[in-house]
């Protein structure tokens, strides 16, 4: 899974050029030349550059350059008349560097500078993330992040399933190699439950991608109404079926490519009968319900699971008819739904496309 979205960020400075007035044969001061560097540059588009933009006829021009890495570059140009523009392409690879230049040419009948002109500049790629689904840890409150190019900085958000934030959090990286396991932790309290995250990685020279996931669904639906002991579902309650059907189809359009979701789906019934049949039966019917969003185009593993009477909607005494405890719940998520949302057994049975 590779995310898709990217940015491109190009920055273009306007240097103030310190004049060291060493060898000045010309009357040339720094404003000149009109120097300027495009220092941000994206690998394979494009490239750091100086920029020439004098006011005054230049015969030549030269920078004698030492590179924060060790290297020592000499970049040049030949003549410029007054009022062009002249670019001179920066060498260097991916990574950011400072430099460090004398300026010495020559302009008219004679030679002007040194010039010292510092600048910084930046070439990077947007990286591409890799999360699998067993790299969301939600018992541990943690993901685990693969990317492309060196790390720069992950911003992570994570958002519950009411829609309100739990968590803003930042991995501060140290240029970690590409492929390296990047763990972000967040925070989060007990009772909060992850409805989704959204993630942006950057390399080291500011570019960054970013993916968008679910985690945790809710399907809203009107509950299928059974044959009392049975469970068929009737042709006058497939009705109650399509709505869910089309929000599960639609939300599983969004997080297509970024990180699977799977369908579960919990059954319940009321007091009435001895609890292991009831237990029994609404496993049945959870099955029943999942069996029709097979057939109906849902291509995911879906999980279905009775738990009886064991979770009451409403709390009742033994053998009451309670028709809101006869009940279904639909969930999307990247793992089994945690205990907190009325799913007090992890006895999920699995069929759809695996």
């Amino acid at each position: 899974m590779e995310a898709k979205l990217s940015a491109l960020l190009r920055f273009t400075t306007i240097l103030s050029v310190l004049f060291v007035p060493a060898i000045a044969y010309a009357q040339v001061s720094a404003d000149n030349l009109g120097l300027g560097v495009v220092s941000g540059a994206q690998w394979g588009k494009n490239k750091p550059e100086i920029i020439l933009h004098p006011d005054i006829a230049v015969g030549a021009l030269h920078l004698a350059c030492d590179r924060s890495d060790g290297q020592k570059v000499n970049l040049g140009s030949g003549a410029i008349k007054a009022g062009g523009e002249k670019r001179i392409v920066i060498p260097q690879g991916k990574g950011v560097f400072q430099w460090k230049c004398a300026v010495t040419g020559r302009a008219g009948k004679g030679a002007f500078g040194p010039f010292a002109l510092d600048f910084e500049t930046k070439v990077g790629e947007p990286p591409k993330i890799t999360v699998k689904p067993e790299d969301v840890d939600e018992g541990k409150h943690q993901i685990t992040v693969r990317l492309s190019e060196p790390c720069g900085r992950i911003d992570l958000d994570i958002i519950g399933d009411d829609g309100k934030a739990i968590d803003n959090a930042i991995l501060r990286c140290k240029g970690e190699a590409p492929g390296t396991p990047l763990v972000v932790p967040w925070k989060q309290k007990e009772a909060e439950v992850m409805g989704h995250f959204s993630l942006r990685a950057y390399d080291p020279a500011g570019f960054f991608n970013g993916i968008e996931s679910l985690t945790f669904v809710d399907i809203p639906h009107e509950d299928v109404v059974f044959e009392s002991g049975k469970a068929d579902i009737r042709a006058s309650e497939e009705g109650k079926l399509l709505a869910p059907l089309s929000d599960i189809l639609a939300q599983l359009k969004k997080v297509a490519g970024v990180i699977p979701i799977e369908l579960y789906i919990g059954g319940y019934t009321d007091t009435v009968g001895q609890a292991a049949d009831n237990l029994e039966l609404s496993r049945k019917r959870a099955q029943a319900i999942a069996q029709w969003f097979v057939s109906h185009g849902v291509q995911v593993p879906i999980h279905f699971q009775g738990f009886g009477e064991s979770v009451l909607a409403v709390p009742t005494p033994d053998n009451t008819d309670e028709l809101r405890n006869r009940r279904a719940s639909y969930v999307l998520a990247t793992q089994p739904p945690p205990a907190s949302r009325g799913f007090p057994t992890k006895n999920w049975g699995r069929m759809g496309r695996q």
